[in-house]
C-alpha cells in the first residue's frame, strides 16, 4: 500500500492514499494524451511531496523491454532492467580511485596467463538460479556457446576472438548449438571454466561483463512456451515472474532471497512505462514515483521544485549523431542512398549547418555538451583536445557548392527516420530547422522503438537520428563495433561504413595489449571516420535524474556508464528506501483502509463504489485509479462529492482487451465510457470538508 503522508498538515480530514501505477501492466506503447496542466499534481507552493510510502522502488521508463534474453539485448532499457536479474563471470566495479575496473561476479577468482590467451575462472559455490537450481560451470559453456548461436545478436563479443569460434559459428549453421571440442570454451570440473583466445585481446575481461554474457539455465532457454525474452531466469539480485509483466504498463521485479550476494533490501523494483515524459514528473512531484527523467522544457521548473537533494547530473559515456546509410556491399546501388549517403561534402556541409550551442544550452536545457568526435569526454582514449563541433553557415555553403548543389539547389528531399517520442521530436525538430535554413529539405518520419530498430539494422536508412550508449568503456565498443565493415546492421555498424584502413586499425588495435598504443591506433581510426562522416556527431549527453533523496546506493554507486532511471551498473541489492515511524504509521493506516476501515471520520472510497487505491494531496487533489470496472455514475458520485473532473485516464489491461491498441493517455470527458478494465481519475476538489459527506 502507498500512502502520502506528512504534506496533509493543512487538511482537516485524514484520507485513504495509494494510486496503483500497477494498472496492467525501454520499448513500446500507445501514443501518450494532452498534458493536463501541473496543477493536478503539484502541493502547496509547487514544491515536491512527500513520497508515498512503499516496500518497493518505483522507476519510471518511457518504454517496455525489447526483451530480457541477454543474448539479444542491444537497448538501454533491456540492459537495466536485465542487470538486475542475471550475473556473468565478471562485471564492472568501482575501484578505490573510482575507476570501472572489471572484477568477479559469478566467478570467485580468475587468472590470465602471461600471453594474455587463457583465462581460467574458479566459480562460486551454491550460487542459485530463479528456479532454484545450482548453477555450475556447464551453465556457464552453455551460456556462452548460446552466444554463438544463430539466435544471438552479440556473438560479437565472442567469436572474433575465442579460440576455435569462427569455424563454431560457422559449423552451427541453423542449430542452436553443437559440441566441438576445438573450441575454446570448457569446464574442466563442476566450478572451474576456461576460455582460450586465440590472439590476446584487451578489453576481453570488459566483453566479458556485458549481461550478454550473462549465465543462464539450459531448461528456461530451451522453454518452448516460456521464453527467456520475457520470462527470464537468472541469478540475479531480483527475479521477474510471467504474472508481473504488464504489457506496456509495467514489469514489476521482486527480491530473490537466495541471492548469493546477500538479500537485497528492497522487496521489489516497479519499472512503470509512461510514453508522456511530463507524466513522469508529475508523478515524481506526486511522490508516486523514486527516480524519474526531467521533460524537454521542465529544467528550471523542477531545478525550482525538487531541491538539489533530490537531483543528480552526471558526465555520460554517450554520442548523439545523425547517421547515414552507405552504399555498400549488396547496397551500393541503393538508390534512396544518394546523394547524401554518396557525397561526404553534403554530410560535412550539414556538419557546420547544425548549430550544436544552441541544441545543447536552450533545446536540451544545459543537459549536454556540444560534440568534439565521435569519443564521448571521459571516455578512456578520447581526445578530449579536439575542439567542439561549431556552426558555420559560410562553411556549409562552400561545401554545398564544391559538392554540386550550390545553395541546395537539386537537393533531394531526404527523410531522417527518428525515434517517436516527446524528447526526441523537439530535438529533430531543432535540427530539421537548422538544416532547412541551410538548404538541406529534410523531412522528419517517427517511428516506435522496436520498428525503428528493425528499419536501421536491416539495410541502410538514408538518414537517422539515434545516440550511442558504451557497454564498457573502451574506445573499441564505439571504433570497432560502429564503424568495421563486419558489424553491419544488429552488431552496431547501422550506416553500415565499410573503410579498408578503418578496418585494419580497429582490427589491430583490438589484439595490442598496451593501451597506449591502442590508442593510437583509435585516434587515426577516428580522424577518417570524422572525415567521412557517416556520422554527424551532435551532442554528448548528460545524465540528469530526479531521483528521491530517501533513495540510497544509487547516487553513491552511479558510473559513467549508467543511464536513465534504470541504473545498470549499480548492484541494486545494495539500493533501498530510508523510512521513518512516520512512514511505517502511514503503511498501517493504508492496509486498514484498504480494508474498508474509517480513519478519522472519513469513509473509505468504497461509499463512491469498489474500494480502489485513492491518493489525496494537500491542495485538493485527488487520484483515484486501478479499479477493476467503474460502475455506472462512479465519477458523477465522486464529483457531486465536491470536486471537478479535471482528467480522466483510459488504461485498458492488456490482457483483458488482448490484440487492442494501447490507449494510454487518452483523456475521458465527462459523460464519456467508464467501463474500461482499468482506470484511473483525478478529481480536483472544490471543498475539502465535503469529503466528510
Amino acid at each position: 500500500m502507498n500512502r502520502l503522508y506528512g504534506m496533509l498538515a493543512a487538511v482537516t480530514v485524514c484520507f485513504v492514499a495509494f494510486m496503483a501505477l500497477a494498472l496492467s501492466g525501454r520499448n513500446a506503447g500507445g501514443e501518450s494524451g494532452e498534458d493536463s496542466g501541473d496543477e493536478t499534481v503539484r502541493g502547496s507552493g509547487g514544491k515536491l511531496l512527500a513520497r508515498v510510502p512503499g516496500r518497493e522502488l518505483r522507476l519510471a521508463v518511457d518504454t517496455e523491454p525489447q526483451t530480457l534474453d541477454p543474448i539479444s539485448v542491444v537497448d538501454t532499457v533491456s540492459d537495466g532492467v536485465s542487470e538486475k536479474i542475471y550475473n556473468r563471470l565478471l562485471r564492472l566495479k568501482l575501484n578505490e580511485k573510482g575507476e570501472l575496473k572489471p572484477g568477479d561476479d559469478l566467478a570467485e577468482s580468475h587468472t590470465i596467463t602471461p600471453d594474455g590467451k587463457l583465462y581460467t575462472f574458479k566459480l562460486r559455490k551454491g550460487v542459485l538460479f530463479h528456479n532454484g537450481r545450482e548453477m555450475k560451470a556447464a551453465d556457464v559453456v552453455y551460456s556462452l556457446k548460446r552466444l554463438l548461436s544463430p539466435l544471438s545478436k552479440r556473438a560479437d563479443l565472442l567469436e572474433p576472438f575465442v579460440k576455435g569460434a569462427p569455424e563454431y559459428v560457422k559449423a552451427n549453421g541453423d542449430r542452436l548449438m553443437h559440441d566441438d571440442p576445438n573450441l575454446g570454451i570448457r569446464a574442466l570440473d563442476d566450478y572451474t571454466v576456461q576460455i582460450e583466445l586465440a590472439n590476446p585481446f584487451g578489453p576481453f575481461e570488459q566483453h566479458l561483463c556485458t549481461v550478454s554474457c550473462a549465465v543462464v539455465p539450459k531448461e528456461a532457454a530451451e522453454d518452448p512456451v516460456n521464453h527467456l525474452s520475457r520470462v527470464p531466469v537468472g541469478t540475479g539480485p531480483f527475479k521477474l515472474a510471467k504474472e508481473d509483466w504488464y504489457a506496456n504498463r509495467q514489469l514489476v521485479l521482486r527480491r530473490f532471497d537466495q541471492y548469493f550476494g546477500g538479500k537485497p533490501k528492497m522487496e521489489a523494483i516497479k519499472f512503470l512505462i509512461y510514453k508522456e515524459h511530463n507524466l513522469h514528473l508529475k508523478l515524481f512531484m506526486a511522490g508516486q514515483l523514486d527516480a524519474a527523467t526531467i521533460p524537454q522544457g521542465h529544467v528550471k521548473e523542477a531545478e525550482a521544485d525538487v531541491g538539489p537533494e533530490n537531483w543528480i547530473k552526471y558526465q555520460n559515456v554517450r554520442t548523439n549523431y545523425i547517421g547515414f546509410g552507405m552504399p555498400s556491399g549488396k547496397w551500393k546501388n541503393k538508390a534512396d542512398l544518394s546523394p547524401y549517403g554518396t557525397n561526404k561534402l553534403l554530410r560535412q556541409a550539414m556538419s557546420f549547418a547544425i548549430d550544436r550551442e544552441n541544441l545543447c544550452k536552450n533545446v536540451l536545457e544545459g543537459r549536454a555538451v556540444p560534440a568534439i568526435g565521435v569519443l564521448p569526454p571521459g571516455l578512456p582514449g578520447c581526445k578530449e583536445s579536439r575542439p567542439p563541433m561549431k556552426k558555420d553557415l559560410a562553411k556549409a555553403s562552400e561545401l554545398m557548392k564544391q559538392a554540386g548543389y550550390p545553395n541546395g539547389e537539386g537537393l533531394p528531399p531526404v527523410t531522417m527516420l527518428c525515434r517517436n517520442d516527446p524528447d526526441t521530436k523537439v530535438i529533430s525538430q531543432a535540427i530539421q530547422q537548422d538544416l532547412k535554413s541551410a538548404g538541406f529539405p529534410v523531412q522528419l518520419q517517427f517511428r516506435e522503438w522496436n520498428r525503428f530498430l528493425e528499419e536501421t539494422e536491416n539495410e541502410p536508412a538514408p538518414m537517422f537520428l539515434l545516440g550511442w550508449v558504451a557497454d564498457y568503456p573502451d574506445p573499441d565498443n564505439f571504433l570497432y563495433v560502429l564503424f568495421n565493415s563486419k558489424q553491419w546492421g544488429s552488431e552496431g555498424n547501422t550506416t553500415f561504413y565499410s573503410n579498408p584502413e578503418v578496418d585494419r586499425l580497429t582490427e589491430e588495435a583490438r589484439h595490442v595489449t598496451d593501451f597506449g598504443e591502442r590508442t593510437k591506433l583509435y585516434e587515426k581510426a577516428e580522424d577518417i571516420i570524422l572525415d567521412e562522416m557517416p556520422w554527424v556527431c551532435t551532442y554528448h549527453p548528460l545524465n540528469e535524474v530526479l531521483i528521491r533523496k530517501e533513495v540510497k546506493g544509487i547516487r553513491e554507486n552511479k558510473t559513467m556508464l549508467d543511464t536513465g532511471t534504470e541504473f545498470p551498473m549499480v548492484e541494486f541489492r545494495d539500493v533501498y528506501v530510508a523510512t521513518t515511524a512516520a512512514d511505517e504509521k502511514a503503511t498501517a493506516l493504508d492496509e486498514k483502509i484498504g480494508q474498508g476501515v474509517s480513519i478519522s471520520g472519513v469513509a473509505s472510497m468504497a461509499k463512491f463504489g469498489p474500494a480502489g487505491p485513492v491518493l489525496l494531496t494537500s491542495d485538493g487533489v485527488i487520484y483515484i485509479g486501478g479499479l477493476s470496472a467503474w460502475p455506472d455514475g462512479f465519477i458523477e458520485k465522486a464529483v457531486a462529492v465536491g470536486g471537478v473532473l479535471t482528467e480522466a485516464f483510459d488504461l485498458p489491461v492488456y490482457e483483458k482487451k488482448e490484440g487492442a491498441p494501447p490507449q494510454e493517455g487518452v483523456p475521458i470527458p465527462p459523460g464519456g465510457d467508464k467501463h474500461a478494465a482499468s482506470r484511473r481519475l483525478i478529481v480536483k476538489l472544490k471543498k475539502m470538508e465535503l469529503l466528510e459527506k
